[in-house]
């Protein structure tokens, strides 16, 4: 069976990911990468945190993320002090890793992104699973597919339970651009799906997943973080990973943005208690045994 997934993962046509190609050749002349260590994937749960935080540690803080409706906007809104942090030279295809370190490191918390990427992010080699569970492909390499919202959540909420942080990632998921734009007003960055340079891009199909589903992608998928808009010069404000902070054309970027699937997350929680880690050595090791599968056969052990 792996053999077979792995056969789809390399043949078909070329895709386009954070900025490079991604040419799949025939078995017989594929060899694995070398320059990176393999990963470690985590088991994948979609629910809530449910553990009481650490002693000291402040309660949860409940966000609505919901726009009145009749709230008005400003003409314009920019969150200070945002920096991008680039994906390369080495996560080529890491754009949504990336983008969320950046967002946490906005906020205070000091995590790199190859650390966040080894450590917290599911991923397969294989093309089992969908991209809503695991990043598809190696990071690493510049011929890995990505990883939707619900994985992005997931890295989040797993990276904050195990520093025993109050905080939390709120997948906000087809709201429209305007409901982007409250969230900057209310001092959040939005990471969002995009694509690289803007260009215009259609889901087409690669191949059939192990898990039995079809694996479509955008060309040029892409992970960037909005932290402002100017409705006067009609742009938006982003953090982008392969770019730096740059402007973007507003009309353009909704476009895409709706083409991506108004893919949208959050990070919330209590503004004192942000960048703060409050679990011990110990509590990290043990929530890394719990957490963190050595390597991939959980993927296939049901099968013969």
């Amino acid at each position: 069976m792996k053999k077979l997934i792995l056969t789809a993962l390399l043949l078909g046509i070329s895709a386009f990911s954070c900025g490079r190609t991604v040419q799949r050749a025939d078995v017989g002349d594929f060899e694995p990468p070398t320059e990176a260590p393999p990963f470690e994937a985590v088991e994948i749960s979609t629910e809530a945190l449910t553990e009481p935080p650490t002693e000291g540690n402040p309660p949860p803080v409940e966000v609505d993320p919901d726009m009145p409706e009749d709230y008005k906007l400003k003409k314009s809104s920019v969150i200070d002090g945002f920096e991008t942090v680039l994906q390369n030279p080495e996560l080529p295809t890491g754009c949504e890793i990336t983008t969320l370190t950046q967002t946490l490191n906005f906020y205070g918390f000091d995590i790199d992104k190859v650390t966040l990427c080894d450590t917290f992010m599911p991923v397969d080699f294989e093309g089992y699973y969908t991209m809503d569970q695991v990043y598809i492909g190696n990071p690493r390499a510049t011929n890995g597919f990505g990883c939707n919202a619900p994985v992005i959540k997931k890295v989040a909420d797993d990276y904050f339970d195990y520093l025993g942080s109050d905080w939390y990632a709120l997948d906000l998921t087809g709201i429209s651009l305007k409901e982007v734009f409250y969230q900057i007003e209310q001092g959040y960055p939005v990471i969002v799906w995009s694509t690289i340079g803007q260009r215009e891009t259609h889901a087409t199909f690669q191949f059939r997943l192990g898990c039995g589903e079809d694996f479509y992608f955008n060309g040029y998928q892409h992970c960037l973080t909005v932290y402002g808009f100017d409705e006067k010069e009609k742009v938006v404000h982003v953090a982008d990973p392969m770019e730096g902070n740059v402007k973007y054309d507003m009309e353009r970027f909704k476009r895409i943005y709706d083409e991506m699937g108004r893919q949208a997350v959050i990070l919330c929680g209590n503004p004192e208690s942000a960048g703060e880690d409050y679990s011990t050595d110990k509590e990290k090791k043990a929530w890394l045994k719990e957490n963190k599968p050595t390597d991939l056969d959980f993927l296939f052990r049901n099968e013969e």
